[in-house]
């Protein structure tokens, strides 16, 4: 056999190398007479591909003969390790004639995926040499940065761009919801013939359901089909959110099956797709045949079931969930609460720290929220001690719902207290605040504060107006309501809701004006708001008026024949009018017994106990 000479014991090396072979690779290398710089690159490359940096950092410390190769290798897997102060020491060490492109690029990543843009910045400012990966790395750095602006300037300076430097300025614009941008500038990459990837094809796709873009979206898919590109995990996964997002779920079936190999990705956006649109059973389905379940999988069932009302359901899924996390206690939490379950909210919410799963914020504003609603003050005002004992009070979600919980137990004193401590509460604060004022008939300070916000630079949106309307219902206020109603159009360019003309309906009618409130209702865009007629029904009674209350009530037990509180009132009122003999009133008691049956539940809350008792006549 012929004597091997040191070309052929680096081949063999190499080969080790490749297959990552450590221990052979060793023992080659240890086996050969002679070694040159290839050799020596080989077994350090297999340090850094067995997760050895400290390993290859000592072998490059003994290294009798390096080259560029060797200091870029090393640059490289200290950078990945997170090991950048070894890293820039390594860069020192190397000769200025080595640096650029190679070392600094390796380098530049390092800091990148730290990042350190300022670095990134100093070390391309420094090169003598650049090449298209380190004009691009800068962009990317910009990008991620949120330095678009800068990016794009960079970007247009460039000598040369490849499908990296593109896509990483498509990103970076998706990254700050700059859609109309992104598209933009993926036309200009077509028109400058540059080769797209699975990679800009899926950012672009992104961007299309970001901004709820169908018609591009649709034309992104056609290219990606006319091209012949195949359908990989990346390009399935955008295609499946980009036609959940739009609700084309049987598209976004047929782009599932149509992919080789999928991911749980792919598994869980479809599923996420069919809870969003409330399609749970076909979401279960595919549940039970994912072939592993993620804690997303789990999660998304459990909130579909409940978005459906089936909190058994839900809980007992839940029940099943390996390794529970605190996203999942917090679906189950904020589901109960949802559907009207306040006091197994509360129990869940204790439960879930006593099975050493730490609460978050979110979690803890919905048991603020349940609390709210029990309106059980001495909880609440140790939610508030567990709060500032955690540091969350200055949280927006839990300051919010401190805010509501004090003022919907008639603390409004301690409600501004919280509110008050903040310098800058938000604007959800704020309405809160507002309404809070409202419903304690406080209007005159709701609207101080309404002025106030606006010097601050927030601007009024929907829940700000229900707020100060409320308050002019509540304190009599028939002009001012009048004047405000106005004004969400002519000054503040918001469109009056259903909720907006129910304010204004109950502002008439307590003030006795009940004509004008019939006439506010049929001024609606759709007069059929079940909350506006009851507005108006409620008015009538007020005033005793039978003939407004006949009005509100047909329209009401249109709407629902089922509605045995607008029953009630106007039986009331035909009885108090001393017409149990008419005729009304007969066909009245008839269909008010058909809503007495109507089954239902109740939540009965005894002393401190507070037990939940649903009871129910049918099933």
């Amino acid at each position: 056999m012929p004597r091997r000479d040191v070309i052929s014991w680096t081949a063999l090396l190499t080969a080790y190398a490749d297959n990552g072979d450590l221990a052979s690779a060793r023992l080659v290398f240890d086996d050969m007479p002679r070694r040159n710089a290839p050799s020596w690159n080989a077994l350090l490359s297999v340090y850094l591909r067995a997760g050895q940096p400290a390993a290859a950092h000592a072998l490059f410390s003994k290294m009798p003969v390096r080259n560029a190769v060797s200091y870029g290798a090393m640059i490289t897997g200290l950078t990945r390790a997170g090991m950048l102060r070894e890293a820039e020491a390594v860069y020192a060490e190397m000769p200025r004639q080595w640096r650029d492109p190679v070392g600094s690029n390796a380098l530049m990543a390092g800091y990148l995926r730290a990042g350190k843009l300022g670095m990134v910045l100093r070390v391309f400012d420094g090169m003598a040499v650049r090449d298209v990966i380190s004009w691009s790395a800068v962009v990317d750095g910009l990008c991620k940065h949120g330095s678009v602006s800068e990016a794009r300037k960079v970007f247009e300076t460039m000598p040369e761009r490849n499908v990296v430097s593109w896509t990483s300025m498509i990103r970076g614009y998706v990254k700050l919801r700059m859609y109309t941008d992104a598209l933009l500038l993926f036309l200009d990459m077509r028109r400058a013939g540059v080769q797209v990837n699975t990679t800009t094809l899926s950012v672009v796709l992104d961007a299309c359901a970001e901004a709820c873009l169908v018609r591009e979206g649709v034309q992104i898919h056609s290219l990606i089909v006319a091209m012949g590109f195949e359908m990989d995990v990346f390009l399935g996964d955008s295609i499946i959110i980009l036609y959940s997002r739009f609700g084309w779920m049987v598209d976004a079936r047929r782009a599932f099956a149509c992919m080789k190999w999928k991911d749980i990705v792919s598994w869980n956006s479809l599923i996420t797709g069919y809870v969003q649109h409330n399609l749970v059973e076909e979401a279960h389905v595919l549940f039970k045949l994912m072939p592993e379940k993620d804690a997303v999988s789990w999660t998304s069932m459990v909130v579909g079931f409940a978005n459906r009302g089936w909190m058994r359901e839900s809980v007992d899924l839940f029940e099943q969930m390996p390794g529970k996390d605190e996203v999942a206690w917090t679906a189950v939490i904020s589901s109960l609460a949802t559907n009207g379950d306040y006091l197994s909210a509360v129990r869940w919410f204790c439960r879930m720290a006593r099975e050493g799963c730490k609460p978050n914020t979110v979690a803890f504003s919905c048991l603020l929220s349940a609390l709210a609603s029990l309106t059980t003050l001495n909880q609440g005002m140790q939610a508030h001690a567990y709060a500032i004992n955690m540091g969350w009070v200055f949280d927006s979600s839990v300051h919010t719902s401190l805010v509501s919980m004090y003022a919907k137990c008639g603390r409004l004193a301690e409600a501004y207290r919280v509110f008050s401590a903040i310098s800058s509460p938000s604007l959800i604060a704020t309405n809160s605040m507002i309404t809070a004022f409202a419903q304690h008939n406080f209007a005159e300070d709701a609207f101080k504060l309404f002025t106030k916000m606006q010097i601050d630079g927030h601007k009024p949106n929907h829940a700000t107006f229900v707020g100060i309307l409320t308050g002019c219902a509540r304190a009599g206020l028939v002009q001012e309501g009048y004047n405000y109603f106005k004004s969400m159009r002519s000054v503040y360019g918001i469109e009056p809701n259903p909720d907006h003309y129910t304010c204004m309906v109950d502002l008439l009618g307590r003030a006795g004006l009940l004509a004008e409130a019939l006439e506010m209702i049929n001024s609606m865009p759709q007069n059929d708001h079940s909350d506006a007629w009851a507005a108006l029904l409620s008015a009538s009674s007020l005033h005793s008026n039978l003939a407004y209350a006949k009005i509100a009530a047909q329209k009401l037990l249109e709407l629902d024949p089922y509605d045995a509180a607008a029953y009630t009132v106007l039986s009331n009122m035909l009885s108090s009018a001393g017409m149990k003999d008419d005729g009304d009133m007969l066909k009245v008691l008839q269909l008010s017994n058909m809503a007495s049956k109507t089954p239902g539940y109740s939540l009965i809350i005894q002393d401190k106990a507070a037990e939940n008792r649903i009871h129910s006549e049918h099933f």
